[in-house]
């Protein structure tokens, strides 16, 4: 076993990556050895950009919009054809109401904050917008 893939199996037993990522990590490694490496990763499973980037947006889909999604995904290296098939816009304003919901007693009469914080998470303007006036409309209880 190459030490090139034994450094991505450590890696990965602490963190999904995705394959661009990994490969920056083993950038000290003859080009060779890497490509082996990553061909080997992917024949075993280890290795999956739609995986990393389907796990990664289920954790953070709560708390981050679309845009920031796509932002963090392209920033690591997951191609621009599997950020489009996972990162979705279905449910943007659904999502915008509950995450600013939960923080309403904090930008509850503040629209600008309110907008802002919203937009900050990856959200778009006219999302976070409809987002506040729902919530200005019939505020959450508690």
């Amino acid at each position: 076993m190459g030490e090139a893939l034994k450094r991505a199996l450590a890696l990965l037993a602490r963190r999904a990556y995705a394959e661009a990522e990994l490969r920056r990590k083993l950038a000290g490694f003859p080009a060779d050895e890497i490509e082996t490496a990553l061909d080997r990763l992917k024949a075993w499973g280890y290795l999956d950009d739609r995986a990393f980037a389907e796990a990664f947006v289920r954790v953070r889909r709560g708390r981050w919009g679309p845009k920031k999604l796509r932002r963090a995904l392209l920033g690591r290296g997951v191609p621009p054809s599997v950020v489009d098939a996972v990162v979705t816009e279905d449910d943007e304003l659904e999502r915008a109401v509950a995450l600013l919901a939960r923080r309403w007693r904090r930008y509850g009469g503040a629209k600008a904050r309110a907008v802002r914080f919203l937009v900050g998470r990856g959200f778009s303007l006219e999302a976070a917008l409809r987002a506040f006036e729902r919530l200005q409309s019939a505020p959450p209880e508690g």
